[in-house]
């Protein structure tokens, strides 16, 4: 693992773990797939079927917001091994549901972001050894490890940085790649290189609580500021997309964990915000107060995801979106 970044003699103010696999040659890949509207059927009507068919992800969570234009999502997150996923989608149980013009007069918007994880662009950090997202299909977890708590400790654990600086050659100031049917109801964006995708997850459901309030009134109140602020200065931040959700069990029902997806230029975006940006550092101080606070008896569980994306193999189509949906404002 790189460590450029790293301070000398630096020691974590914290434990951490990573999620290993055994078989690295076939990447992973995260599917999100949304639905705009008031309820969930339609979509539901579709995963119950294609989920449960031949090559289905390994895993299946479900979430919901509300986005920035003040729109009700609903969202399924799965995951999968690229060759797997591929031929779950070349099934017609699967793509033709997406591919009916139906969609397209449905009164609901559709989306899906397909996100491809080779193993040397991604990396994952977990405070327990308890696995969260895609690390539920790992072979085991590596840890307590020393590159986390410093500003580029992110882009040490990404095993492609220590040859490439994964930076962004595409900004704001140039529109993304796109492809829009004659209806002009239906968009594909092509996500640029380097790209970076994280998803943050919080669970705070085996905390005490004492522990829980301290959470629920402190720690994920400045959590919601922060994720305003990228949500809503995309120029000044880097960041493409912020969605903040909370986790959904199988009806649909309130869980005690939530999760940022956030899309940004590239890895230094969210990492330049990390390391200045007050909205960040009220985070920090927050979350190691409460450490401090509740020491070994601390139940939170945290966690993330992060990938600097492939020039290929991600897929982001969107179907009677509005406009400020995922990467459509940057066509």
């Amino acid at each position: 693992m790189p460590r450029n970044s790293m301070p000398p003699d630096w020691e974590p103010p914290a434990p951490a773990w990573e999620s290993k696999w055994n078989d690295t040659t076939d990447p992973l890949l995260t599917g999100f797939f949304g639905i705009q509207s008031d309820d969930s059927t339609l979509l539901d009507a579709w995963a119950s079927k294609a989920f449960t068919s031949q090559h289905g992800p390994t895993s299946v969570e479900r979430g919901s917001f509300i986005d920035k234009s003040g729109v009700k999502n609903f969202i399924y997150i799965a995951y999968w091994r690229s060759a797997d996923y591929h031929s779950w989608w070349q099934q017609d149980v699967v793509s033709s549901w997406w591919s009916d013009t139906q969609r397209e007069v449905d009164n609901a918007g559709f989306w899906r972001e397909i996100i491809s994880m080779p193993f040397d662009r991604f990396e994952t950090l977990h405070s327990t050894e308890q696995p969260h997202g895609i690390g539920v299909s790992a072979d085991g977890n590596s840890g307590p490890i020393a590159e986390h708590g410093y500003p580029g400790g992110m882009r040490d654990r990404i095993l492609l940085s220590d040859s490439e600086d994964l930076r962004s050659k595409h900004g704001f100031e140039t529109s993304l790649k796109s492809t829009v049917s004659e209806s002009g109801k239906r968009v594909v964006v092509i996500p640029p290189e380097n790209m970076c995708v994280i998803r943050s997850g919080q669970n705070w459901t085996y905390c005490e609580p004492e522990e829980k309030e301290y959470y629920q009134a402190k720690m994920h109140a400045v959590l919601l500021k922060g994720m305003a602020y990228l949500r809503d200065n995309p120029e000044e931040s880097g960041v493409y997309s912020l969605r903040f959700i909370d986790t959904k069990d199988k009806e649909w029902g309130d869980m005690t964990q939530s999760f940022g997806l956030g899309y940004s230029t590239d890895l230094y975006a969210f990492e330049d915000w990390a390391k200045s940006h007050p909205t960040h550092l009220a985070i920090f101080e927050t979350f190691f107060t409460m450490v401090d606070t509740f020491g070994e008896n601390m139940k939170l569980r945290l966690w993330h995801e992060v990938t600097s994306i492939p020039g290929s193999g991600c897929e982001f189509e969107y179907i009677s979106c509005n406009k400020d949906t995922g990467l459509l404002s940057y066509i």
